[in-house]
């Protein structure tokens, strides 16, 4: 899902035109992580929105899309890289799907679903698709992002009502009862290969940290500071984090950096705003271009 101002639903809207570009990262002898052969991966809409990319797989992204002729709906569209071949996942007339995301067993995947009276909850479809769908907490409400940490935890973003601020949660899917984790979250909600959950908190309007937040621990740990006006990151799996600011690619690694490092900017490919990241196991990055 978008958030915007009160968080109220953008189902009704025609969203800001964003690509997705595809790179191959590689490590040098430094351990600083470069990115090559970029691919434009949204020539299939040029003109629309195309956002919230996550590998399913190595080779399969799935992404949110809006073509320019739809002015009230976004639909899952899954993209294979190796066949170089797009599926419409969704085609909902009277809903509006965002953030897909694979749920722990392989077996289905979760979106967050803008319903026709406006509510907007955390839906869970087959890959399969051999239904049609069910809410996976029926009674929460006002769901912005998510993300699992194993398959009977998620994390939800909350959207505050009527400036009320967002708040992060856990929550069972057998409990169905929230648990705060922080206030004021990002929109980027990572889970870690040990279960930690990790975010980032806008603690002022310019000074945002990276955290990781243990569930079976009450605190959130701070990490590192967020480069400038930046809430998404991606981890790798050797424990980096990749993170962007403008046009600008940034590394930090726990243990090993005492800052984030510039590890490449593509402006050189005429990007200037960098808005999202997602990354493979096998070493591709997704990067979402406004």
């Amino acid at each position: 899902m978008l958030v915007v101002g009160t968080g109220l639903n953008l189902s009704a809207q025609r969203l800001a035109h964003t690509d997705v570009i595809l790179f191959s990262l590689q490590k040098t002898a430094d351990s600083t992580w470069q990115t090559f052969a970029p691919r434009f991966l949204t020539v299939f809409n040029t003109h629309g929105y195309n956002n919230q990319p996550n590998f399913f797989s190595n080779n399969e992204l799935y992404l949110t899309v809006q073509t320019p002729d739809d002015t009230t709906q976004t639909e899952i569209y899954a993209l294979d890289l190796l066949l170089k071949m797009k599926t419409r996942v969704t085609a909902t007339p009277a809903t509006a799907e965002y953030s897909p995301t694979l749920m722990p067993g392989g077996r289905r995947f979760s979106a967050i679903r803008v319903e026709e009276d406006g509510n907007q909850r955390l839906w869970s479809f087959p890959l399969d698709r051999s239904d049609g769908g069910r809410p996976e907490f029926p009674t929460i409400y006002n769901v912005g992002y998510h993300c699992w940490l194993r398959d009977t935890l998620a994390a939800l973003f909350i959207v505050g009502d009527d400036g009320a601020p967002h708040v992060l949660y856990t929550v069972g899917t057998k409990s169905q009862k929230l648990q705060r984790v922080a206030t004021n979250p990002g929109r980027c909600l990572q889970a870690l290969p040990d279960g930690r959950l990790a975010f980032v908190t806008k603690t002022t309007d310019k000074t945002w940290f990276l955290k990781t937040f243990d569930p079976k621990k009450p605190i959130p740990e701070i990490v590192v500071i967020m480069p400038a006006d930046s809430e998404d990151f991606v981890v790798l799996p050797d424990g980096t984090y990749i993170s962007s600011s403008k046009s600008k690619l940034y590394q930090y690694k726990p243990g090993k950096n005492t800052n984030w490092k510039e590890i490449g900017d593509l402006a050189k490919y005429g990007v200037t705003n960098i808005t999202r990241l997602a990354a493979s196991k096998d070493g591709k990055l997704a990067v979402v271009v406004d």
